[in-house]
């Protein structure tokens, strides 16, 4: 597709309209510049991506958008009847991107989104020109042979202290995923999950911890640029290793970084990685 056709008007109750969609021309006055869509991860939004806009700006035009239950609409775009796995999401990634007409892409993704990703190219492969993803996990739940980070038993607890303090549990759930070196992140991720509904948190949080997309990886085509830091409570480093693994084209890229949100704490660091690929 030519993004410079891309529709800036958007009908109400559009997947545009309903996922916060935009999309925002490069800054370098490249015409048919490649499109890049950037998908967030669980407990922000789109503005999580703001620190690498800039620069990606001089590359793409960069598409972005919220997930359901994410952002200022994300009461209305969160189906409870339909949202309870993560192919749902996947399924509203390959709507919008029909919507706009967009037949061509690259995606840089943050966790849950990674999935997202992959579950959309298993379905239309030939959408996506290469896959980036940053923390991304086929699977949280630890298995015989396979550390993805938590036991049962600790996202039992996870899930019992939602529901009994959502408001206490993101509180000492964000210093944890952020890092404890980082206030002003930790202060913005908590905000972000207080911000979604705690019933929409609650099973959005369940369906992706106990999400297991590990028979999925074998099956992807698309090339893979994945970034993994190296001190990451969410996704152990083992995991990185395991969809480097797994995947028939992926480089891997390990990230001198502490926490689950690089994008936020060491926005540098992944543009370092990310600039081999840009176009040139």
């Amino acid at each position: 597709m030519n993004t410079s056709s891309c529709k800036t008007h958007i009908p109400s109750n559009s997947m545009a309209e309903r996922h916060n969609w935009r999309l925002i021309p490069n800054a370098s006055g490249i015409e048919n510049a490649p499109l890049l869509v950037v998908s967030h991860g669980f407990g922000t939004d789109h503005r999580s991506w703001r620190l690498l806009l800039p620069e990606l700006l001089h590359h793409y035009d960069v598409g972005v958008y919220d997930l359901a239950g994410a952002g200022s609409n994300g009461a209305q775009s969160f189906e409870p009847d339909r949202h309870t796995l993560i192919n749902a999401y996947a399924d509203d990634l390959l709507d919008l991107l029909n919507e706009q007409e967009i037949s061509r892409c690259q995606i840089l993704c943050h966790s849950v989104s990674g999935m997202v990703a992959f579950i959309a190219a298993s379905k239309s492969p030939s959408l996506f020109e290469r896959i980036f993803t940053i923390a991304a996990s086929p699977r949280y739940l630890d298995d015989d042979g396979y550390r993805g980070g938590f036991s049962q038993a600790d996202l039992d607890g996870l899930f019992a202290a939602m529901e009994g303090n959502f408001e206490a549990w993101a509180n000492g759930f964000a210093p944890l995923i952020v890092g404890e070196s980082f206030p002003a992140f930790i202060r913005e991720f908590t905000s972000g999950l207080l911000q979604m509904p705690a019933p929409i948190a609650l099973q959005t949080a369940k369906f992706i911890f106990q999400s297991d997309f590990r028979n999925l990886l074998t099956d992807i085509t698309v090339p893979t640029v994945l970034i993994q830091p190296n001190s990451d409570l969410a996704v152990p480093i083992d995991v990185g290793r395991y969809l480097h693994e797994k995947l028939a084209k992926s480089d891997l890229h390990i990230l001198d970084s502490t926490g689950h949100m690089p994008h936020l704490t060491a926005p540098y660091a992944v543009l370092h990685h990310l600039r081999p690929y840009f176009p040139r």
